[in-house]
Protein backbone atom coordinates (compact mmCIF):
# COMPACT_ATOMS: atom_id res chain seq x y z
CA UNK A 1 0.00 0.00 0.00
CA UNK A 2 1.44 3.25 -0.95
CA UNK A 3 2.41 5.79 2.26
CA UNK A 4 -0.88 8.42 0.27
CA UNK A 5 -3.32 5.57 0.41
CA UNK A 6 -2.70 4.36 3.66
CA UNK A 7 -2.80 8.56 4.59
CA UNK A 8 -5.95 8.25 2.87
CA UNK A 9 -7.45 5.38 4.76
CA UNK A 10 -6.27 6.49 8.00
CA UNK A 11 -8.55 9.19 7.10
CA UNK A 12 -11.87 7.21 7.04
CA UNK A 13 -14.11 5.99 9.50
CA UNK A 14 -16.10 2.83 10.14
CA UNK A 15 -18.70 2.89 12.51
CA UNK A 16 -20.12 -0.58 14.16
CA UNK A 17 -23.43 -0.90 15.29
CA UNK A 18 -23.35 -3.59 17.75
CA UNK A 19 -26.48 -5.78 19.76
CA UNK A 20 -27.05 -8.39 21.53
CA UNK A 21 -30.26 -9.93 22.66
CA UNK A 22 -30.79 -12.80 25.50
CA UNK A 23 -33.43 -14.88 26.64
CA UNK A 24 -34.17 -16.53 29.76
CA UNK A 25 -33.24 -20.15 28.60
CA UNK A 26 -29.40 -18.75 28.02
CA UNK A 27 -29.58 -17.97 24.09
CA UNK A 28 -28.31 -15.16 22.48
CA UNK A 29 -28.33 -13.18 19.10
CA UNK A 30 -25.76 -10.80 18.46
CA UNK A 31 -26.03 -8.65 15.41
CA UNK A 32 -23.52 -6.34 13.69
CA UNK A 33 -23.52 -3.83 11.30
CA UNK A 34 -20.71 -2.12 9.69
CA UNK A 35 -21.11 1.72 8.42
CA UNK A 36 -18.64 3.53 5.95
CA UNK A 37 -19.57 6.89 5.03
CA UNK A 38 -23.27 6.01 5.96
CA UNK A 39 -23.46 2.97 4.24
CA UNK A 40 -23.72 -0.10 5.46
CA UNK A 41 -20.78 -2.22 3.93
CA UNK A 42 -21.19 -5.32 5.91
CA UNK A 43 -23.88 -7.00 8.48
CA UNK A 44 -23.98 -10.03 10.51
CA UNK A 45 -26.46 -11.91 12.57
CA UNK A 46 -25.95 -15.09 14.66
CA UNK A 47 -27.08 -17.49 17.71
CA UNK A 48 -25.40 -19.12 20.48
CA UNK A 49 -25.05 -20.09 24.07
CA UNK A 50 -24.36 -17.70 27.02
CA UNK A 51 -24.87 -18.50 30.48
CA UNK A 52 -23.78 -14.49 31.80
CA UNK A 53 -25.85 -11.68 31.92
CA UNK A 54 -27.02 -8.97 29.47
CA UNK A 55 -24.58 -6.22 29.83
CA UNK A 56 -21.56 -8.88 30.24
CA UNK A 57 -22.84 -10.13 27.13
CA UNK A 58 -22.92 -6.55 25.50
CA UNK A 59 -19.65 -6.36 26.53
CA UNK A 60 -18.10 -8.96 24.79
CA UNK A 61 -19.87 -8.57 21.52
CA UNK A 62 -18.35 -5.25 21.92
CA UNK A 63 -14.96 -6.33 22.38
CA UNK A 64 -15.33 -8.72 19.29
CA UNK A 65 -16.10 -5.26 17.17
CA UNK A 66 -13.05 -4.15 18.10
CA UNK A 67 -10.76 -7.55 17.21
CA UNK A 68 -12.80 -7.73 13.97
CA UNK A 69 -12.43 -3.96 13.50
CA UNK A 70 -8.42 -4.52 14.03
CA UNK A 71 -8.17 -7.49 12.40
CA UNK A 72 -10.56 -6.32 9.17
CA UNK A 73 -9.84 -2.11 8.61
CA UNK A 74 -6.71 -2.05 11.01
CA UNK A 75 -5.82 1.34 9.04
CA UNK A 76 -9.58 2.81 10.23
CA UNK A 77 -10.99 4.49 12.77
CA UNK A 78 -13.37 2.82 14.14
CA UNK A 79 -16.14 3.90 16.38
CA UNK A 80 -18.26 0.23 18.03
CA UNK A 81 -21.84 2.03 19.22
CA UNK A 82 -23.77 -0.21 21.54
CA UNK A 83 -27.31 0.91 23.16
CA UNK A 84 -26.49 -0.98 26.22
CA UNK A 85 -25.46 2.32 28.92
CA UNK A 86 -23.30 0.62 31.01
CA UNK A 87 -20.82 -0.80 29.01
CA UNK A 88 -19.99 2.77 27.84
CA UNK A 89 -20.13 4.47 31.44
CA UNK A 90 -19.65 1.88 34.04
CA UNK A 91 -16.86 3.61 36.35
CA UNK A 92 -16.88 0.30 38.58
CA UNK A 93 -18.64 -2.80 37.55
CA UNK A 94 -20.72 -4.80 39.77
CA UNK A 95 -19.89 -8.23 39.07
CA UNK A 96 -16.02 -9.81 38.41
CA UNK A 97 -17.58 -11.34 35.29
CA UNK A 98 -18.57 -7.84 33.94
CA UNK A 99 -15.99 -6.13 35.40
CA UNK A 100 -13.46 -8.37 33.40
CA UNK A 101 -15.91 -8.14 29.95
CA UNK A 102 -15.63 -4.32 30.28
CA UNK A 103 -12.05 -4.56 30.99
CA UNK A 104 -11.51 -6.82 27.38
CA UNK A 105 -13.42 -4.00 25.85
CA UNK A 106 -11.27 -0.94 27.52
CA UNK A 107 -7.70 -2.70 26.76
CA UNK A 108 -9.03 -2.93 22.81
CA UNK A 109 -9.49 1.00 22.30
CA UNK A 110 -6.95 3.00 21.45
CA UNK A 111 -7.77 6.92 22.25
CA UNK A 112 -9.28 8.51 19.04
CA UNK A 113 -8.93 5.47 17.02
CA UNK A 114 -10.75 2.79 18.52
CA UNK A 115 -13.44 3.98 20.95
CA UNK A 116 -17.05 2.34 21.87
CA UNK A 117 -19.84 4.95 22.34
CA UNK A 118 -23.48 4.94 23.38
CA UNK A 119 -26.26 4.79 20.98
CA UNK A 120 -30.06 4.77 21.31
CA UNK A 121 -31.85 1.53 20.49
CA UNK A 122 -33.90 3.13 18.10
CA UNK A 123 -31.17 4.16 16.38
CA UNK A 124 -29.21 1.16 16.86
CA UNK A 125 -29.48 -1.10 13.31
CA UNK A 126 -27.79 -4.09 14.72
CA UNK A 127 -31.01 -4.64 17.08
CA UNK A 128 -33.06 -6.31 14.39
CA UNK A 129 -29.89 -8.16 13.52
CA UNK A 130 -29.65 -9.59 17.26
CA UNK A 131 -33.11 -10.46 17.80
CA UNK A 132 -32.62 -12.60 13.97
CA UNK A 133 -29.62 -14.10 15.21
CA UNK A 134 -31.54 -15.35 18.67
CA UNK A 135 -34.65 -16.20 15.75
CA UNK A 136 -31.82 -18.58 14.39
CA UNK A 137 -30.44 -20.24 17.18
CA UNK A 138 -34.06 -21.06 18.60
CA UNK A 139 -34.73 -22.43 15.28
CA UNK A 140 -31.97 -24.78 15.35
CA UNK A 141 -32.33 -25.95 18.56
CA UNK A 142 -36.15 -26.94 17.26
CA UNK A 143 -34.96 -28.63 14.56
CA UNK A 144 -32.23 -30.79 16.39
CA UNK A 145 -35.11 -31.92 18.92
CA UNK A 146 -37.08 -32.81 16.48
Amino acid sequence: MTAKREECSLRECLVIYVDAALDKHGRAGCGLAVFVRGRAVYTESFGFSHMGGSAQLEAHVCAGALDLAAARWPYHRVIVRTDCAPVVRSRMPSSDSFRIAVHEVRERCRRGWRVVRYVSRKANPAHELAREGLKSLSKQQLLAAA
